[in-house]
């Protein structure tokens, strides 16, 4: 991958690479689409340590939880406070963070990130994975489909260690989901 390339992601959207720091973004963001075309899922949760501005927006101890689904996202912040795995909500907010704002491309669907990184960059990385959810309508806001994407940059280390941060929060989110479709 170099500066400039435009690749194709699974979702089938084309994105111009301005930002080959930003790598991880491709990756989630093809584990999503992989996730809606091969599985039909209609909950999907994505974790990763994706930016360093995470912590400017939920602080080092907490990690930062974009959701589609404002139920979903209670969801996951008590299944996370339920077991010390602390997060916070992002700003859900297309209009402003979504990708026709911050990563608009003239010769692909998308860049890989926000040329103006002063405007809600978590949100914005977050938001990038989100595009790629198909069918689009299925996750839009409040959809069908619940999403989840958890950044976790800084919870996951104390004074340079692991803390197994996620594990927790994953298992108890599990548990609530399964009590409430099983039911």
């Amino acid at each position: 991958m170099r500066p400039d390339d435009i690749i194709i992601a699974h979702s089938g959207k084309t994105i111009e690479v301005n930002n080959t720091d930003a790598e991880g973004r491709l990756v989630l963001c093809d584990g999503a689409a992989h996730a809606c075309k091969a599985l039909s899922a209609n909950i999907i949760v994505d974790m990763a340590t994706l930016t360093g501005a995470q912590a400017y927006a939920t602080g080092l101890r907490h990690g930062g939880v974009l959701s589609n689904s404002r139920v979903f996202e209670n969801m996951v912040v008590e299944a996370g406070r339920g077991v010390g795995d602390l997060a916070y909500p992002l700003l859900f907010c297309p209009e402003l963070v979504g990708i026709a704002t911050l990563m608009k491309s003239d010769i692909a669907d998308m860049k890989n990130s926000a040329s103006d990184r002063s405007n809600a960059p978590a949100s914005g990385a977050g938001m990038f994975v989100h595009a790629h959810l198909v069918p689009e309508e299925k996750w839009i806001e409040d959809g069908e489909g619940w999403w989840a994407h958890i950044d976790m940059a800084y919870p996951v280390t104390v004074n340079s260690r692991g803390t197994g941060y996620g594990v927790g929060l994953l298992w108890n989110l599990a548990i609530r989901l399964d009590e409430l479709f099983s039911t």
